[in-house]
């Protein structure tokens, strides 16, 4: 049998298999690139995620946390009352000062009276 009839059909398929392994070659490098680069996305994510769930707990312990100092505290009604107290007790207050100072007043003229009738004796 003679090579040389099938030199040309040889050669053909030769070009054809280099230019599909070259093809196959360029399309399959990138996905290489792509599965490399989509594992360090998702290590990169895993990482993240682990972060932000500590994140998560610690303010989750901080909210129950302030959730439990707020049961102690007084609520809108009770402030009100407490205003409303402070208010009498700033009016008593008033009054006894008016009191007060009606008493000085007249603690005053009878001192002076008195040294009045201290000088005159």
């Amino acid at each position: 049998m003679d090579l040389t009839a099938l030199m040309p059909w040889l050669l053909a398929a030769s070009t054809l298999l280099n230019l599909g392994t070259t093809v196959f070659t360029l399309m399959t490098s990138g996905a290489k690139k792509t599965a490399s680069d989509l594992e360090a996305h998702k290590t990169a994510v895993e990482d993240r995620c682990s972060g932000l769930d500590t994140k998560l707990d610690d303010y989750g312990s901080r909210i129950q946390s302030i959730e439990s100092e707020m049961k102690h505290l007084p609520d809108k009604d009770m402030v009100h009352q407490l205003q409303m107290t402070m208010k009498d007790i700033q009016i008593e207050m008033a009054n006894v000062k008016a009191e007060t100072q009606a008493a000085a007043r007249t603690s005053r003229r009878v001192e002076e009276f008195l040294l009045d009738r201290a000088k005159a004796a």
